[in-house]
């Protein structure tokens, strides 16, 4: 777990984990999935969909990424 992640949980509980691991990070690339939480990202309550730079740990594509609820 991440500091920030830790520090999230702490504040909002846990639910914090569970409405994260709902999302997914995909590379426009190659097309593969990986679970938000376990990459160390945090959506708490949030909703749409959220293009962010990051690199794909696939191809190692570096650039915008989609984070999307599948």
């Amino acid at each position: 777990m991440t500091v920030i992640q830790r520090l999230f949980t702490a504040v909002f509980g846990p639910g914090v984990e569970r409405d994260t691991r709902e999302w997914r990070i995909e590379c426009p690339q190659c097309g593969h999935n990986a679970d938000l939480w376990e990459r160390g990202g945090v959506r708490y309550k949030a909703s749409g969909t959220k293009w962010t730079l990051g690199r794909c740990s696939a191809c190692g594509h570096r650039g915008r990424v989609k984070i999307h609820r599948p």
